[in-house]
């Protein structure tokens, strides 16, 4: 595998990736890590994943819930909201939204891929690449790259571009990037020290009656704070540039305060307001994703996170791939099941942008609009978690007025690996590489074991039960000592749970036949050496 770009996106698909097992290359054109927050927020859905890759207890230290806004409109403070953040439970372990700045998250991504045996090859950059489909290995990339000068030829099985808004793997590609860009709204973002400025506990938001935003937020376990600044052109219709006294004169004009002191700026950009995606996400052996894919306002943060699940969701299917245990097939299901979620999330992130921004004559009801609309928000993030009910990979036997679906992703919940044991979490079971098949009482536990032999590397079979009860010998119970498993998978007796590695319930049946589980094996193209027989 060659994976260009090293953002939160590439090094979540290399991290994934290397755990199975599979060669792969993290190129990136910057001779530096980047610096700079840039992307701010880690969603619930993304906590689980890099709890999956074995790095959300580092994110979780390094990061912090922010509950608070303060919110002006001008000098006056119109309300101070606060949101209490929900408590951790055996079934959401990641309850909350965290801020963290997008170069921390790469760092402990980094650290995690060395821990694995990869590296970012720093300073090398993707200068052309074409697809042989004439090799004798059935198809390849040959790519260029270019690194202090001296180019080398790679020969990979397939090619991810993760390279950013500007991505030249799409540009190669001749992809179009549709949507929109509005030159009239630009906006400088930047971190800098920040005294004078109180509760430092809270995001900070002025509006000006001239529609000028102003948004201070700080950055965790730091001096420093991110500051976005809308810009406005000069009486001769030109930009200023990005600098920190554009940044200090903004600040004491939108909120009436001089005694608010920034030094010390560690990065500052510009920004434009782009809306834009590509209409698809693969081209034979080459795929897009992150912001190579889609980019759109940073009103609602969700950037980050659709890059981090864009590269789950295509790792373990890339996995199985290269490890000749599906067909090729596969890889078709990454479009059509992210880039629905794109398009939500274009829509999403727009209407929070233009709520933020509303035009003149709403002003004066913000004090009643915005608090609301802020609060919905939060509340609505801890929820923020993307399905794939309408994908060829869920399969729904259940009850449809069941609230969990075949397409959801999996509850987490205690468990015993067997009476008397530990307890542990099912998290902590869909670790890995493989498919986790649930059942509900001993009595298809026999069944479903006889149709999972010769695919253990690919799926764990266990059979959940109450305390005390057995299971037929061969087979792993899972005993669920509160009920809470049972409760969370509306589970009967009988119940069938196929999870999917990345973490969503592929299929869900209560009245399974004996041929279910060995059907839907069949329609994901999971392979075995050894005969699949129900």
């Amino acid at each position: 595998m060659l994976i260009v770009g090293a953002g939160p996106t590439g090094l979540t698909l290399a991290c994934d990736l290397i755990r199975r097992g599979i060669d792969c290359r993290i190129v990136e054109r910057s001779p530096v890590p980047q610096i700079g927050s840039r992307g701010f927020t880690l969603k619930p859905r993304s906590l689980e994943i890099l709890d999956d890759l074995g790095a959300a207890r580092r994110i979780v230290a390094a990061a912090q819930v922010q509950s608070r806004t303060r919110f002006h409109l001008g000098r006056p403070l119109l309300f101070d909201l606060r949101v209490p953040p929900a408590p951790p439970s055996e079934q959401r372990p990641y309850p909350n939204s965290l801020a963290i700045p997008e170069c921390s998250t790469e760092a402990i991504l980094r650290e995690r891929l060395t821990e694995l045996g990869g590296s970012v090859e720093f300073g090398c950059r993707l200068v052309d690449f074409r697809s042989d489909d004439d090799s004798t290995d059935g198809g390849e990339i040959i790519a260029t790259l270019e690194r202090d000068g001296v180019t080398e030829t790679v020969h990979a099985a397939y090619l991810v571009g993760a390279d950013g808004g500007r991505s030249t793997v799409r540009r190669r590609l001749g992809l179009a990037f549709s949507g929109s860009t509005d030159d009239d709204t630009r906006a400088l973002i930047a971190d800098v020290n920040v005294e004078g400025l109180d509760h430092h506990d809270a995001v900070h938001f002025w509006m000006t009656d001239g529609g000028h935003v102003l948004v201070l937020r700080p950055i965790p376990h730091a001096e420093t704070w991110q500051i976005v600044a809308s810009l406005a052109p000069d009486a001769d219709g030109d930009w200023p540039e990005a600098s920190l006294e554009y940044l200090r004169q903004a600040v004491t004009e939108r909120t009436g305060r001089d005694d608010i002191r920034l030094t010390d700026p560690a990065w500052l950009s510009a920004w434009r307001y782009n809306l834009r995606m590509v209409d698809t996400y693969r081209v034979g052996r080459v795929f897009l994703a992150g912001d190579a894919a889609h980019v759109h306002s940073p009103f609602g943060g969700f950037g980050m996170n659709t890059g981090i699940q864009d590269a789950y969701n295509l790792g373990w299917k890339l996995g199985l791939v290269l490890r000749g245990s599906a067909a090729d097939s596969l890889l078709d299901t990454y479009e059509t099941e992210r880039l629905p979620v794109a398009r939500a999330v274009l829509a999403e992130s727009d209407r929070r942008f233009s709520a933020a921004t509303p035009p003149r004559f709403v002003r004066p009801l913000l004090r009643f609009i915005l608090r609301s609309f802020f609060a919905r928000q939060q509340r609505g993030d801890r929820n923020d978690h993307p399905t794939y009910r309408a994908s060829t990979l869920s399969q729904d036997l259940a009850d449809r007025r069941s609230p969990l679906r075949a397409g959801d992703v999996a509850p987490d919940g205690p468990v015993r690996l067997g009476t008397g044991a530990a307890l542990t979490r099912l998290f902590d079971l869909f670790r890995g590489p493989h498919f986790t098949v649930l059942t509900f009482g001993p009595h298809r536990a026999e069944t479903v074991q006889r149709a999972v032999n010769g695919l253990g590397d690919h799926l764990h079979a266990y059979a959940v039960v109450a305390p005390g009860w057995q299971v037929p010998a061969g087979t792993t119970a899972l005993e669920d000592p509160h009920g809470l498993i049972r409760h969370g998978y509306g589970a009967r007796e009988n119940t069938l749970v196929v999870v999917r590695p990345d973490g969503y319930i592929g299929l869900l049946a209560h009245a399974p036949a004996d041929h279910t589980l060995h059907a839907y094996l069949d329609r994901i193209t999971i392979r075995s050496h050894s005969p699949i027989r129900p």
